[in-house]
């Protein structure tokens, strides 16, 4: 019996760290603290207010998460210093991006199909044809673009599920104007451009990425504005505006989408970039749900909020996912 105790307990010092030989049943349960989720933004408009939103969707899910700022030196209009940690790049907008990601600098960022590929890629040859979207299935895994775009990403990076949210360029004409009533495609208004005042209206951060898109429609429709102009406030006089299909311009009412019929611009769908090694399924599965349930005016609303009331962004985010169905279950 001596001996069998002397065995015993040279057993248990052997296999201590392996087995918890010794410890209580709570002492074997592992400590369920996860590591945090670095969510990454930069200076374009949308990003500030989805990457909060990503946030607070994995805090309601029992995961740690915060904000990180990816800053620029060449882009760092209308940036805000509101995380803990602030990555600093020679990349801009969605190169930047990527690199905090693939370089393991932060560990998501929301992110836009068609703009992030033409930043990868801007030579792709489904950028350059004219594709046409299946109205009878809208969802967004099926895009071409998004197809391609994910066969041109980092190793190190993987493009969670597209929500059906919107971030695609758009041509939008003012409502009960007569001059304009008439007008329902972007050929329409090729025919007859020069006659009016065309808007771009573009944030800051994101004037040049809308002006590569205004370009881009010139080409496919030979229209040159007799004024272009770029702004934040439309005025009375403005008749057309080139914006994003996110813009929360367009929740007033006052405007028409027009109909892009040559399909000259690829849609650019709001998903979730993530890295690998850092945002492992079960993460994976809260982005995906959130993805599943955002739509382009759900994204105007929040930049809106964002625009005029700031302060009350944080609530209205918790209110929009409790809407949602994203209760505090644990991960």
């Amino acid at each position: 019996m001596r001996g069998h105790r002397k065995l015993s307990a040279l057993a248990c010092a052997l296999l201590l760290v392996a087995t918890g030989c010794g410890r209580t049943d709570k002492a074997l349960v592992p400590d369920p603290v996860a590591p945090i989720v670095r969510v990454g933004y930069s200076a374009m408009a949308p990003d500030y207010v989805l990457a909060k939103l990503y946030v607070a969707a994995l805090q309601l899910r029992g995961v740690p998460a915060r904000l990180d700022r990816i800053e620029s030196r060449r882009a760092a209009d209308g940036v805000r210093n509101v995380g803990p940690g602030v990555t600093q790049t020679s990349s801009i907008g969605h190169r930047a991006k990527l690199h905090a990601i693939s370089t393991g600098l932060v560990d998501a960022v929301p992110e836009y199909t068609s703009q992030l590929l033409f930043a990868i890629n801007p030579d792709a040859p489904i950028l350059r044809a004219t594709v046409r979207r299946d109205s009878a299935n809208p969802d967004a895994e099926f895009d071409p673009v998004f197809a391609e775009m994910t066969r041109s990403l980092p190793q190190e990076t993987r493009s969670l599920r597209p929500s059906r949210a919107e971030r695609t360029m758009v041509i939008a004409v003012r409502n009960k104007d007569p001059h304009i009533d008439g007008i329902r495609t972007y050929s329409q208004l090729a025919d007859r451009c020069e006659r009016f005042s065309i808007l771009i209206h573009a944030y800051p951060a994101d004037v040049l990425e809308m002006e590569h898109w205004a370009e881009l429609v010139n080409r496919h429709y030979r229209c040159t504005p007799k004024s272009l102009l770029t702004e934040t406030t439309v005025t009375s006089g403005d008749d057309v505006v080139l914006t994003f299909a996110s813009d929360p311009l367009l929740l007033s009412g006052d405007w028409r989408l027009l109909t892009d019929d040559l399909h000259s611009v690829a849609a650019a769908y709001i998903f979730p970039l993530v890295a690998k090694s850092a945002v492992d399924r079960p993460r994976q599965l809260i982005f995906d749900e959130l993805s599943e349930k955002l739509t382009t005016t759900d994204v105007a609303e929040l930049l809106r909020v964002e625009y005029r009331t700031p302060d009350q962004l944080d609530q209205f985010i918790t209110n929009w996912l409790r809407a949602k169905g994203f209760s505090g279950r644990e991960k």
